[in-house]
């Protein structure tokens, strides 16, 4: 099952850090901005499987044209799932 939502991408000297602002709690960071977006996938889909395995209400993805950031950038994040079910 794939999932997509908008994430703010942030950077603070030599870290980047990103936040998903429709899903309280889930974020993460990285060295590189490669590093980031992996770790961004990650931790979407274990915050996903984390509410779905506890029958927890879901927040929908709010449409990303909705963020104006001055301090980062908004990017789609998208995670499938079902690679991660099983870990």
């Amino acid at each position: 099952m794939l999932f997509v939502y908008p994430a703010i991408f942030h950077r603070e000297e030599d870290v980047y850090w990103v936040e998903f602002p429709d899903l309280e709690g889930c974020h993460t960071f990285g060295s590189t901005l490669t590093e980031t977006l992996e770790a961004a996938q990650e931790a979407l889909a274990g915050y996903l499987l984390t509410f779905l395995e506890q029958n927890k209400k879901i927040a929908l993805p709010t449409d990303i044209m909705n963020y104006h950031v001055n301090d980062g950038f908004a990017s789609l994040v998208s995670c499938d799932i079902n690679q991660y079910k099983d870990r």
